[in-house]
């Protein structure tokens, strides 16, 4: 009996070595697909890195594609328009992995790390912390999107937003909405301004309010984001640095998604029905080939000639594909842009017009 019960305790001891064998086999060769931050901090970002264009063509979507949904003009109408709805589920189908609290304290040594590792970057001053955990005690994790304002379930453990900081910038923001006003948190007051971090939060926020549909808790005081207009000039002022563009990686090889509006802040202006500033640096570029802004007749998608390109830019426009900001797609200066700019065109190509 006595035999027979030391092979039971040794067959269950075996098997519970392999099940931790396997789950420490399991949990290494996930955190061997992890990748570190390899951006700067302040350094533009000015080309999408190799991981974001990836991302998109296994998605089988194009800028061009989303840009050319609608938006809408009124904030309470976003939520429901093409756009929102389309980037909401691209982040959404590819959450594949969805973080725990605890998870992201040994999780910030890739996505916030200084110098592709080592020490961790408090997200609001740059001060070093970490990366070991140390109960709280020197640094902690902030939520930039509150919990008190929408966060209900897996929303408030992403990692996407929830940022490593020092206790006491967690504690100076509270839980303040952004914004410039009295009553508002300036997130560039923790570096005394050696940091902008207003195109930071900006995307940070738009992520939440897409991918979760945290919308009832987006605007104003009560809110998160102090209005439109600031997030919208944060986002153009601030742009994309290297550093936030390698966080979207290093996040991507945990969580399997992105924010979208890191790659792409030009969706941001898309989405609440502006247009996109021409002379905006974005990782793509994509904001200063935005159609129209050449002075140049017929230079369609603005790049400074006029090709063959430009007929499918307005060709696309007519099929809906496509979206032209200005007159300058109006080829024929008749005032308004017709199928006959399109035809104007084609017989430009074709010898029959002359661009005037």
């Amino acid at each position: 009996m006595k035999t027979n019960l030391r092979r039971g305790l040794s067959a269950l001891m075996a098997f519970a070595l392999l099940l931790s064998l396997s789950f420490a086999l399991t949990a290494s060769a996930d955190a061997a697909d992890y990748v570190y931050n390899w951006g700067c901090r302040g350094e533009a970002a000015t080309e999408l890195s190799d991981a974001a264009v990836a991302f998109y063509n296994k998605n089988d979507i194009t800028y061009q594609e989303l840009a050319s949904l609608e938006g809408a003009a009124s904030t309470s109408a976003v939520p429901q328009s093409e756009l929102y709805n389309t980037l909401q589920n691209l982040m959404i189908q590819n959450h594949s992995y969805k973080t725990s609290y605890n998870a992201t304290r040994e999780l910030y040594r890739y996505t916030d790390c200084q110098g592709g590792g080592g020490r961790i970057s408090s997200f609001y001053s740059g001060t070093a912390v970490g990366p070991d955990w140390d109960g709280g005690k020197t640094w902690n994790r902030e939520h930039t999107w509150p919990n008190s304002k929408g966060l209900n379930g897996q929303d408030e453990n992403d990692i996407m937003m929830l940022r490593p900081t020092s206790v006491k910038e967690n504690s100076s923001r509270s839980n303040k909405a952004y914004g410039e006003s009295s009553g508002y948190y300036d997130p560039n007051r923790e570096s005394g301004g050696t940091l902008n971090l207003h195109g930071d939060v900006a995307r940070i926020t738009l992520y939440v309010y897409t991918r979760w549909g945290n919308t009832g808790k987006m605007w104003g005081a009560e809110g998160v984001m102090e209005s439109r207009e600031v997030l919208l000039r944060w986002m153009e002022e601030d742009p994309v640095d290297t550093w936030e563009l390698g966080r979207n990686d290093a996040v991507e090889a945990i969580t399997g998604t992105r924010n979208v509006f890191v790659d792409y802040p030009e969706l941001a202006f898309v989405l609440f029905g502006e247009e996109v500033p021409s002379d905006m640096t974005t990782p793509s570029g994509e904001a200063k080939n935005q159609a129209g802004v050449s002075e140049i007749p017929g230079d369609v998608n603005g790049d400074g000639k006029v090709t063959v390109t430009d007929l499918m830019c307005l060709a696309n426009f007519f099929a809906g594909k496509a979206k032209i900001v200005e007159a300058n797609a109006d080829v024929n200066g008749d005032g308004k842009i017709t199928v006959t700019d399109l035809m104007y065109l084609a017989n430009c190509f074709a010898g029959k017009a002359t661009l005037g």
